[in-house]
């Protein structure tokens, strides 16, 4: 009947030390689980978009002016998922914005500019890239010509 008062004496004395092992083990994992919180991306967002075919991959390009004019798209983030995309202005009453000949959509890394190959179409108001299908994330930029000009417009693409 002695073998219990051992094992309560054991776990009296090492209970403080396994305490304290116990509170940094669950600080640390939170921790880990903050930081890797902050730099996964967390999914799609409402305003993302997620492209389940090359017809609907489609991003709309507006220019708002108030007093200076800045370009904007519908989504910020293109989920292409390995299908083509293709960009729209949509001009409001007055403005004739088009998309810049060469690079009025453009690629920012040599991944990037080996993943799409881009050109205006016959309406300087669309511009599409064909996808190679590479994963990765690629920033893009966005350069439209018209009065008054707007500054390159930087969003992303994931495949």
């Amino acid at each position: 009947m002695k073998v219990p008062g051992i094992v309560a004496d054991a776990v009296a004395r090492h209970g403080a030390r396994i305490d304290r092992w116990a509170k940094a083990a669950v600080a640390a994992i939170a921790i880990t689980a903050g930081l890797a919180g902050c730099a996964a991306p967390g999914g799609p967002r409402s305003d993302d978009l997620v492209c389940n075919s090359a017809q609907q991959c489609r991003v709309t390009v507006r220019v708002t002016c108030n007093p200076g004019c800045t370009a904007s798209v519908d989504h910020p983030h293109v989920m292409a998922r390995g299908n083509d995309i293709v960009w729209i202005i949509a001009n409001s009453s007055g403005q004739s914005y088009a998309f810049r000949a060469q690079d009025g959509v453009f690629f920012k890394t040599e991944a990037g500019r080996g993943v799409f190959r881009c050109h205006r179409e016959a309406s300087s108001e669309r511009y599409a890239c064909m996808n190679r299908r590479d994963p990765g994330m690629y920033e893009y930029g966005i350069v439209l010509d018209g009065s008054p000009p707007v500054p390159v417009l930087d969003p992303w693409v994931v495949n």
